[in-house]
C-alpha cells in the first residue's frame, strides 16, 4: 500500500525576498525537520532568484484585496510579517506615508488573518528602535518603551494591536525585538552597518559613520536569528515578546578595526550622529534562554563568513 505524503503546513512569508526572509527559506530547504513547511512569499516585484519549493505571489500586502485574494485562494495557518517600507531615519520623512505603508497595512492583514481564520503571525519588530535611549547595561522585555523614530513608534503600535487582536479574536503572536542582524543575502546601502561597512571596503568606496564611532550595540549573526527563530517555533512559543540578540555590545570603532585589518581599502568619514539613530543598546536575553538553549557564533567567525559572502557577491555582480 502507497504511504501517503504528510500535508505541509502553508506559511505566508510577508518580506520573503527581503534580507531575513531570503535567509529564513535556505534555512528551511537545509533543514529536512521543517519540511513540513510550505512557504508563499507574497511580494511587490518578482523575486532576482526563484527558489523552486517557494511559490511566490506578486502583490502589496497593503492592499486587502490580494490578501483576500491569496487566502480565500490557499489554506493559511501561519503569517510570518517581516516586511517594513522604511527605515528609522527614511521614516521621518513622512509619518503618514510610515503610518499608512505599516500600521495600516498591518492592521488590514490581521482583520483578513481574522476572516479567514488564520490564528498564528510572527513580528520582526525592533530591539533598539522600541526601546529608544536607555541608561542600562541590558534592556529587558518588560522595559519601558520610548522611541525616538517614527518607526519605532510604529513598531511598537503594531505589537500593541497584534496583542489587541490576540486579546479580542485569539490570533496567536510571537513578536521578536531583533538587535542589529548581519550575514548573508543583506542587500540595503542604507541600513546595517556592518554588511554596508563590508561592501564600500571591498568596492573602493568610503563609508559614512554617524557620530565618532563610540556607540555600542548588541547585533547578531542572521544565522542565529535564524536558527532561534525556528527553535522557538518548535518550543511551540505562543503570546510572548522577546528579545533576540547577543546579550553583549560591541563598539562600532571595534567593529570598523576588525573589518579594516582583514580589508585595509576600509575609509570611513565621520560625520553628525542622527536624532533616529539609538547609539547604545544592549538586549537582555535572559527571557529567550529561558526558553531555548544556545549559543551565538563568535563574532570574529561571523565577520569572516560574511566577509566571504559580500566578496563573492561582487565578484559573481549579484
Amino acid at each position: 500500500m502507497r504511504k501517503s505524503m504528510p500535508i505541509k503546513e502553508t506559511v505566508l512569508l510577508i518580506g520573503g525576498t527581503g534580507f531575513i526572509g531570503r535567509n529564513i527559506l535556505e534555512f528551511v530547504g537545509n533543514k529536512n525537520k521543517f519540511s513540513d513547511f510550505k512557504f508563499i512569499v507574497l511580494t511587490r516585484s518578482s523575486p532576482k532568484e526563484i527558489i523552486e519549493s517557494v511559490e511566490y505571489y506578486i502583490g502589496d500586502y497593503s492592499d486587502k484585496s490580494v490578501l483576500i485574494e491569496l487566502f480565500s485562494k490557499r489554506s493559511i495557518s501561519k503569517v510570518f510579517h517581516l516586511a517594513t517600507s522604511t527605515t528609522p531615519l527614511t521614516s521621518e520623512n513622512n509619518f503618514l506615508n510610515d503610518i499608512d505603508g505599516n500600521l495600516t497595512a498591518t492592521i488590514g492583514l490581521l482583520d483578513v488573518m481574522k476572516e479567514f481564520k488564520c490564528n498564528y503571525i510572527l513580528f520582526l519588530s525592533s530591539g533598539g528602535a522600541v526601546y529608544g535611549e536607555k541608561q542600562l547595561n541590558k534592556i529587558c522585555e518588560n522595559e519601558i518603551c520610548e522611541p525616538v523614530s517614527s518607526y519605532g513608534v510604529v513598531k511598537l503600535t503594531i505589537e500593541n494591536y497584534i496583542k489587541l487582536y490576540y486579546k479580542l479574536f485569539g490570533i496567536n503572536y510571537l513578536i521578536l525585538r531583533v538587535s542589529n542582524p548581519f550575514g548573508k543575502f543583506h542587500t540595503s546601502e542604507s541600513q546595517g552597518v556592518i554588511n554596508v561597512s563590508i561592501r564600500r571596503a571591498l568596492r573602493g568606496e568610503v563609508m559614512e559613520i554617524w557620530g565618532d564611532g563610540s556607540q555600542s550595540k548588541d547585533y547578531i549573526y542572521v544565522d542565529d536569528l535564524i536558527e532561534i527563530l525556528f527553535r522557538l517555533l518548535k518550543a511551540n512559543t505562543l503570546n510572548k515578546i522577546i528579545n533576540i540578540g547577543s546579550g553583549q555590545t560591541l563598539q562600532l570603532s571595534l567593529i570598523l578595526n576588525s573589518i579594516s585589518n582583514l580589508i585595509p581599502s576600509l575609509e570611513i568619514n565621520y560625520s553628525q550622529s542622527k536624532l533616529t539613530d539609538v547609539k547604545d543598546f544592549c538586549l537582555d536575553i535572559s527571557l529567550l534562554k529561558s526558553i531555548i538553549n544556545f549559543k551565538n557564533t563568535d563574532f570574529d567567525r561571523a565577520l569572516k563568513e560574511t566577509i566571504i559572502y559580500e566578496t563573492n557577491k561582487l565578484l559573481l555582480k549579484i
